[in-house]
C-alpha cells in the first residue's frame, strides 16, 4: 500500500459516486467543497480512517490475489507508484491491482463470478482489480457507491477494457463482479466531470439535498449582501409559510408532549412502568433510571476559532 496518489482538486474515480449523487457518505456539494478548498490551499483533511478501512487496506492484497487466482489471471501487479490521468478530462485514479487475462468468461455463481454488463466478457489483455471489503450481506449487484462507477472511471484513465470489483463480504464470501468498458456509463462520467469542473470554476453549488448539505455548501455569510426577496422566487413564500407552520406545530407538539409526560409521571410516582390503552393498542410506559459512571475530570484541548452557518433558521416577524 502507498499513500494517496490522486490530487484533491479534480474529480477522481473514488470521488465520482459522491459527485454523481450516488454516495452514502458524501453529497455532490461535499465533493465540490473539498475540491475548491484544495484548489485554494485551504483544505484540511483530518480523516485518518477507521477499523473498517484499516482492515480493507490489510486484506487488499489477499482479496486481489484470490480474485486473480480464481479467474486464472497472470502478471498480477499490486504496486502503482503514480496516479493515472485521463488524456483529455480532468479525471484521475489510482489502482488497487491489475492482471493479464485471456479468453472469454461467463457468470458462474458457484465460483462467485458475475458478468455484470454483458453475458460474456473478454478478459484479453490487462484489466483492473478493485478491492472492496464490506460488512453488508452478499449481493448479486453491487451498489453504485461500491465500485462499478469507480471501475469505469479507472478504465477511462488507463484505457483498459475490462475490470473486476472484488468484494469480500463479512469476511466469509468473495464475489467477483466483472465489467467490460461501458460506453453509456463512461459518457455519463464525462458529463459529470465537465459539470464538476464548471461548478468548481464558478463556485456554483449543486442543488442541496438537505438542510445540513446547505450548511456545508454555503458555509460563510456575505456580510454586504442585501436580504433576499423570497416572493421573487416561485416557491419562496410557500416554503416560508411551510417553515412557519411547521415550527409552530413543532412548538405545540413539544408543549403537548411535556404536559402529557408531566401528568403521567405524577401518576406513576416511584413506579418504573405503567400500562394503558390507546384505542385498540396497548402500551407500556417506562420511566427508568439511568446510571452514569464516575468519570475523571477532562481538560478540553484548545480549538482554533472557526466560523460556520447555524443549522436552524431563525424566524422574526417584521413590520
Amino acid at each position: 500500500m502507498v499513500g494517496k496518489l490522486t490530487p484533491d482538486d479534480i474529480a477522481t474515480a473514488s470521488t465520482l459516486p459522491a459527485i454523481m449523487g450516488m454516495s452514502r457518505y458524501k453529497t455532490p456539494n461535499d465533493a465540490l467543497r473539498d475540491a475548491i478548498e484544495a484548489m485554494e490551499g485551504t483544505r484540511e483533511d483530518t480523516w485518518t480512517g477507521n477499523e473498517a478501512t484499516r482492515w480493507g487496506d490489510r486484506l487488499e492484497g489477499t482479496i486481489i490475489t484470490e480474485a486473480a487466482n480464481r479467474l486464472g489471471l497472470k502478471d498480477l501487479c499490486l504496486e502503482f507508484p503514480k496516479a493515472f490521468f485521463h488524456d483529455s478530462l480532468p479525471l484521475a485514479c489510482s489502482l488497487d491491482g491489475s492482471a493479464v487475462g485471456e479468453g472469454v468468461i461467463t457468470t458462474s455463481v458457484e465460483r462467485g463470478i458475475y458478468c455484470m454488463n454483458a453475458d460474456r466478457i473478454d478478459l484479453s489483455g490487462t484489466g483492473i482489480i478493485e478491492s472492496k471489503l464490506t460488512s453488508a450481506a452478499p449481493e448479486d449487484v453491487p451498489p453504485p457507491f461500491r465500485g462499478p462507477w469507480q471501475l469505469q472511471a479507472q478504465m477511462m484513465c488507463t484505457d483498459h477494457k475490462w475490470g473486476i470489483v472484488a468484494t469480500f463480504y463479512r469476511g466469509i464470501e468473495l464475489r467477483l463482479f466483472v465489467y467490460q468498458a461501458d460506453e453509456g456509463m463512461q459518457k455519463r462520467i464525462t458529463a459529470a466531470v465537465h459539470e464538476f469542473e464548471d461548478r468548481k470554476r464558478n463556485r456554483d453549488w449543486y442543488p442541496v439535498v438537505s438542510s445540513d448539505d446547505a450548511d456545508r455548501a454555503y458555509a460563510r455569510v456575505d456580510d454586504g449582501a442585501p436580504d433576499i426577496d423570497l416572493s421573487s422566487f416561485p416557491d419562496g413564500d410557500r416554503m416560508l409559510a411551510e417553515l412557519v407552520e411547521a415550527k409552530e406545530a413543532k412548538a405545540a407538539a413539544e408543549a403537548r408532549i411535556d404536559d402529557a409526560q408531566a401528568a403521567i409521571k405524577e401518576i406513576m410516582g416511584s413506579h418504573e412502568g405503567a400500562r394503558g390503552l390507546v384505542g385498540n393498542n396497548a402500551y407500556r410506559v417506562i420511566w427508568a433510571e439511568r446510571n452514569y459512571k464516575a468519570q475523571p475530570e477532562k481538560v478540553v484541548p484548545a480549538k482554533p476559532e472557526t466560523v460556520m452557518r447555524q443549522k436552524t433558521l431563525t424566524l422574526k416577524e417584521i413590520d
